[in-house]
């Protein structure tokens, strides 16, 4: 029997079930606001340490202590003045800090500090194996070379240290300055022998650093290395010098290795000749399997080359399985593109079938088999042909989506996205390097938040990376959302991998420039993945990845403000300065997006070249696949696919291609 009070109580439990949702809101509109706070401030405190105003700067600091970004201020400080007294202090920040970013650079730059001042002992004491660079490793021997001399061990340890020393000066490329000394050493204890210098002189003319192999030279004493030597450079300068079969009389493994590099090198200019020495040194020699390998891939491809097809022919089936097995089909899928090349529809046919069994299964090779089945009159009418295209016409990928217009069905995305607890979204986001990861990006510290990001992930699961490329699209971090789902190989979350990042300034520059929206969608995600700081090795820089100098002078020429490279990290100055050039290659290449990709990726000229070499014969889908870059090929077919992908989001409903793009000879 209910009693007033109970009544009461059930009255105050729904009032408090009903307010709830809103102090949870309140809750949250708390933390924001503080952390907006804490922002401000944080970005005041470093402007003031910026000038010099350490006293000022550290009162903000202070309101800091529980911002993810207050040990950087402890790091800066520390870092601006080290001193031996301060190895307490130094000690402590790596130890409250262990495995972060900053504690790694502060380790670092100690080091740096001890290995100078030649504090041995304390730098043993600091040294993290876990943790370490080439430089680093050279200084930690030398300390343990040179630390503790009364030692009763000494001499054992030092042969200990002159054992690892050898492991890090045999390598085919200059060490830094810092390991000099340490090298000093193995000099000076005679521990580097001939047989170990020829070893470093031919990772050193492999990786064509003449300059360490001339100084290694010093090395050889006997008339044997001498001579092998002088061998070396004459077969590597004058693969032709390979026919003196008589300066070759040994069965060393090392003459093998010279053999080999000649015979490799001779093949891109006389295959002929290099099948015949070939011959020869295969009955004088031992050859390891990886060595047949590279002469005989190297012969193949330069009897094709050569105008030898047939001799060519039949040298690769004799040696297919070799090939196969040392270069995982790769030449295979050479031949292939090579036949395509001709419309040699029979060869293609016989090659496909040749094909190691986990290539075949690629939807690219499906399409070719399917493409090769149609040239031929007696298989255009099998049920096979007509199930071997429904089956990959149910892929996202280029290929699928070809294989779709030959169905002339609607093209498949299968989005399935990423279904992860808010429990674990919420753990991986509060990981202080993912704090402070978060927190740098917003303050435009691309580096260090890159680094923090890698740090965090370092250790991940199959489920950490997928709660991570969740966490990261929350934040707008596409670039890291993409790479954590290509990191485990989920594909088919279509929202997460295709953000709509940066509509206004793409939908904006599309309008000007008459472009679909779409097209530079998939231009800034094959690009940078929408990462605005991102720098490619050759210089590109920004969203849709432009060289300085195409930049300025586009820019100039269509009056876009621009004034210095810096401005390629800013969104909108990138995609419309980008979007204007790709519309001139689009002009340039009478609206063929298959030609303007190609341009965009690999430059104009070289467009023009294979053009010319093509002489207007080919059909669009075999010219992008016999495009002789790797890279420009996935280009091309990635901006077709993303293109795609993205009108579908916006509701549009555009073919991959256009009429003319189709029935276009290249």
């Amino acid at each position: 029997m209910a009693t007033g009070n109970d009544n009461n109580n059930e009255e105050l439990d729904q009032q408090l079930r009903n307010k709830e949702p809103e102090n949870k809101q309140l809750l949250k509109t708390q933390t924001t606001d503080k952390l907006a706070e804490q922002r401000q401030l944080y970005s005041e405190a470093l402007e003031l340490m910026g000038r010099g105003k350490w006293q000022q700067s550290a009162r903000k600091q202070q309101q800091l202590k529980t911002y993810p970004l207050y040990p950087y201020f402890i790091y800066a400080e520390l870092a601006a003045d080290l001193r031996y007294s301060r190895h307490p202090e130094v000690s402590q920040y790596l130890q409250n800090y262990a495995g972060s970013i900053k504690a790694q650079h502060l380790r670092s730059r100690w080091l740096d500090y001890l290995a100078k001042r030649q504090y041995w002992t304390r730098y043993i004491s600091f040294y993290n194996p876990q943790q370490t660079s080439v430089k680093q490793q050279c200084q930690f021997q030398l300390a343990r070379y040179y630390s503790e001399p009364k030692d009763p061990n000494l001499q054992e340890r030092r042969q200990q240290v002159l054992t690892a020393a050898l492991e890090l000066w045999n390598v085919g490329k200059s060490q830094p300055k810092q390991c000099d000394k340490l090298f000093s050493r193995l000099i000076g204890n005679n521990r580097i022998s001939e047989a170990l210098a020829w070893q470093r002189f031919n990772k050193a003319l492999l990786n064509h650093q003449y300059q360490l192999a001339r100084y290694l030279e010093r090395f050889f004493k006997s008339p044997y290395y001498s001579n092998l030597a002088k061998l070396y450079y004459k077969a590597d300068r004058s693969p032709q010098s390979i026919q003196q079969f008589q300066a070759f009389n040994s069965d060393s493994p090392e003459e093998a290795d010279i053999i080999q590099h000649a015979l490799v090198h001779l093949a891109r200019r006389d295959s002929h000749a290099s099948l015949k020495y070939w011959s020869h040194y295969q009955q004088t020699h031992e050859f390891t399997h990886a060595a047949r390998s590279a002469v005989v891939s190297a012969i193949v491809k330069g009897l094709y080359t050569q105008q030898a097809s047939a001799v060519a022919d039949s040298y690769f089936v004799d040696h297919l399985q070799l090939l196969n097995d040392t270069l995982d089909g790769s030449l295979v899928e050479w031949r292939i593109r090579l036949a395509l090349q001709e419309k040699d529809w029979p060869n293609v046919r016989l090659w496909l079938t040749r094909l190691p069994e986990h290539l075949k299964s690629r939807s690219s090779w499906r399409y070719w088999t399917i493409r090769s089945m149609h040239s031929d009159p007696s298989t255009t009418e099998l049920p096979a042909l007509q199930q071997m295209t429904e089956s990959l016409a149910q892929e996202r990928d280029f290929y699928g989506f070809l294989a779709s217009d030959m169905l002339d069905k609607e093209y498949r995305l299968n989005h399935h996205p990423v279904a992860i607890q808010p429990q674990r979204l919420a753990e991986i986001g509060a990981l202080p390097a993912m704090a402070r990861a978060r927190e740098l990006k917003f303050h435009n510290d691309s580096l260090d938040a890159n680094r923090e990001w890698n740090q965090a992930s370092a250790n991940f699961t199959y489920d950490d990376w997928l709660a991570a490329a969740m966490v990261a699209g929350q934040w707008q971090w596409h670039s890291k959302a993409i790479a954590s789902l290509g990191r485990v190989q989920y594909w088919d979350d279509v929202e997460l991998r295709f953000p709509l990042a940066f509509a206004e300034a793409i939908d904006s520059a599309a309008t000007d420039n008459q472009l679909d929206s779409a097209l530079l969608f998939a231009l800034a995600r094959q690009e940078s993945a929408f990462d605005t700081t991102a720098t490619s090795s050759a210089g590109a820089r920004g969203l849709m990845q432009l060289m300085p100098a195409t930049a300025k002078s586009t820019a100039r020429k269509y009056k876009i403000p621009y004034r210095k490279r810096a401005e390629l990290y800013n969104p909108k100055t990138n995609i419309a300065i980008a979007s204007r050039y790709y519309s001139e290659l689009l002009t340039r290449f009478d609206g063929s997006r298959i030609l303007a990709s190609a341009a965009y990726n690999a430059g104009p000229s070289r467009v023009n070249q294979w053009l010319n070499k093509s002489d207007g014969k080919l059909p669009f889908d075999i010219w992008i696949e016999v495009i002789p870059y790797r890279e420009t090929r996935a280009y091309v077919r990635n901006i077709l696919m993303y293109s795609i992908i993205y009108s579908r989001k916006m509701g549009q409903r555009p073919p991959l291609l256009k009429r003319d793009e189709i029935y276009r000879l290249l």
